[in-house]
């Protein structure tokens, strides 16, 4: 049935339902308090603001901000204001501006940039364009090691938060923080007295940016909780590349070449503005691969992955899938291990409406290889070899696999269940 028209009755709703709720986030966007800020600092700004020979505003400028935008620094004759760079306040909003491109420095001032006035009148970009800023802030978020890796900590943080439902206690989110750091950094020399005043000061940073990024409505703390708000239960997943309710679904088939008996294959429902490293996470966890190998997505000549100018690979946390996966048929090539060389075939099957649903898989076949098996021709080896009791490898593979009898094997098991417990569980802790 079709309506006046031409449109499907339930799709038109679901459609003027995504418009009503973006409608009612964007109201609440352009209320939040660092959204006028912001707004009103780029209109202050206007044609040109002298700075500082440091590149500070000056401080008859900067004196004027806090009390025109409330950016709540306090002022204390104890110490005197020289420039912005004396503000916390005013500093954070400038160089939040200055980092989504709001404003710039030329010839020694100020001025806002007019190709993106465009934005400051769509609130929930800007929140969107404002929280992808927000790693790039380094020098205003503190002086921990947590401020210093903000593009991995922060990122973890709140996919964490997304990852559990929208709550998390502040507790957690400060050991995400530090140990997503603490992944990367270490201090071989340090005391321990070192290391907890280093953890400390890596929790207040934490602290600082939760702040930050409740002026923006986006989140709550309360009784030291976190609580996405409806908008950030938006926003948030946007910013980390999890795509938007309103942007519609990917349906797609991606299949590990070369495989057989069984054809071991995932069908799965992405949303089409996922960013393409996402993506990446939802394949490998459907299809049971643990990610600890390279890999690279190739469409003709382009080819996405872990950032590398020597192999032609671009970073493909810089593209969609939706943008490479237009229409019914369009195919990626994908490769994972570059050294076992599992290839897959990504085909599109579909491009359906938005529902609001989570990214999931929703068929498959075939159980996925053992990692560092040795590729196609390795994994076809230890099927023979798990076969026949009198091989001399039998009783060797098994223990490898951790398994005591070689019927515990079963190539053609898959579960759609454990494939979307996998997704979600992914989705959390790789959230950087």
């Amino acid at each position: 049935m079709q309506g006046r028209d031409g449109e499907v009755p339930g799709r038109t709703g679901k459609i003027a339902a995504v418009a009503l709720a973006r409608d009612d986030l964007s109201a609440t966007a352009a209320k939040a308090p660092t959204v006028v800020q912001i707004r009103g600092l780029v209109d202050w700004v206007g044609g040109g603001r002298a700075l500082t020979q440091t590149g500070r505003l000056r401080r008859a400028d900067a004196l004027m901000l806090v009390e025109l935008l409330d950016t709540g620094d306090v002022l204390d004759s104890r110490f005197p204001i020289h420039s912005s760079a004396d503000l916390y306040g005013v500093t954070l909003l400038v160089e939040w501006a200055r980092a989504c491109g709001l404003v710039r420095v030329v010839r020694g001032r100020m001025v806002a940039v007019g190709k993106r006035a465009g934005l400051l009148e769509r609130p929930l970009d800007l929140v969107d364009h404002l929280l992808a800023a927000l790693p790039r802030l380094v020098g205003e978020l503190g002086d921990s090691v947590v401020a210093a890796d903000a593009a991995h900590t922060v990122e973890a943080l709140f996919g964490d938060l997304v990852g559990h439902g929208g709550t998390l206690p502040l507790e957690r989110a400060c050991e995400v923080a530090w140990s997503t750091a603490m992944s990367r950094y270490w201090f071989p020399d340090a005391t321990p007295l070192q290391m907890d005043m280093q953890r400390r000061r890596s929790d207040g940073d934490v602290r600082r940016v939760l702040d930050a990024v409740a002026g923006l409505g986006v989140l709550t703390i309360d009784a030291d909780v976190i609580a996405l708000t409806a908008l950030g239960s938006r926003s948030v997943p946007v910013w980390l590349g999890m795509g938007t309710p309103e942007s519609g679904v990917l349906c797609v088939d991606v299949t590990l070449r070369e495989s057989a008996d069984p054809l071991i294959w995932r069908r799965l429902r992405v949303p089409a503005d996922m960013r393409l490293d996402r993506f990446h996470l939802v394949l490998g966890a459907a299809m049971g691969w643990q990610d600890s190998h390279l890999h690279v997505f190739e469409r003709g000549t382009e080819r996405y992955g872990f950032a590398d100018p020597e192999l032609d690979i671009r970073d493909d946390r810089e593209v969609t899938i939706g943008a490479l996966l237009v229409r019914p048929g369009d195919r990626l090539d994908y490769e994972y291990d570059f050294g076992d060389r599992w290839e897959h075939d990504i085909v599109l099957q579909a491009v359906e409406g938005a529902d609001g649903k989570a990214s999931c898989c929703i068929d498959g076949a075939g159980r996925c290889p053992p990692e560092d098996v040795g590729g196609t021709p390795g994994y076809e080896d230890l099927r023979r070899a798990l076969a026949a009791p009198d091989d001399d490898r039998h009783t060797e593979l098994l223990e490898w696999l951790g398994l005591e009898h070689a019927a515990d094997f079963d190539a053609a098991a898959f579960a759609v269940e454990h494939a979307n417990d996998a997704i979600g569980r992914v989705l959390v802790a790789h959230s950087a």
